[in-house]
């Protein structure tokens, strides 16, 4: 009888408990890893599209103020400027002769031209500390229109939990002397 309990091939109880919780515990760790890796994905596109969004509201801004001119020779290309605005005058198409008033607003999370929202930046992604920083010639900041010769712009939007990035631009203005 003890020789044909020897032979007998199989497998106890324990061996498929223990071997049943080893699967158990990979098949977690690897299910967690799915869950990070999507985390991940999702983290990466909520800021991608967000991000995308302040880059074109900045080129936007880029654009308009760079397009910034004097109307007449007792006129400035800016005409009033703030921390979250900028009014300026532009020509209404290239090579015209005449000249519109724009304003360009950061604030309430909208960025705005001439109260027009720019791009699709909604839900106030973006931040308070966005606005127009305004310089002289000597580099010396300003805030008298006619002496605005360089325009920094800062751009804060919060992405995928809240985590803030800051877009930095500078737009130098071409008045004649």
């Amino acid at each position: 009888m003890n020789r044909l309990m020897l032979n007998e091939k199989g497998f106890t109880l324990i061996e498929l408990i223990v071997s049943m919780v080893l699967v158990g515990i990979l098949a977690a760790i690897a299910g967690m890893g799915l869950v990070k890796i999507t985390e991940g994905y999702v983290f990466a596109k909520q800021n991608a599209e967000t991000f995308q969004k302040a880059q074109i509201a900045m080129a936007r801004i880029v654009k308009e103020l760079g397009a910034a001119e004097k109307a007449s020779a007792a006129a400035t290309a800016i005409t009033t400027a703030d921390a979250d605005s900028v009014a300026y005058t532009r020509r209404q198409s290239s090579g015209s002769t005449t000249f519109i008033p724009n304003t360009i607003t950061i604030s309430n999370g909208l960025v705005q031209l001439s109260g027009t929202t720019v791009g699709i930046l909604t839900n106030d992604v973006i931040t308070a500390s966005s606005g127009f920083a305004y310089y002289d010639g000597t580099g010396a900041t300003t805030s008298v229109p006619a002496n605005i010769r360089r325009i920094v712009i800062t751009l804060t939007v919060n992405g995928a939990n809240s985590t803030p990035i800051s877009f930095n631009n500078t737009v130098f203005i071409q008045e004649s002397y």
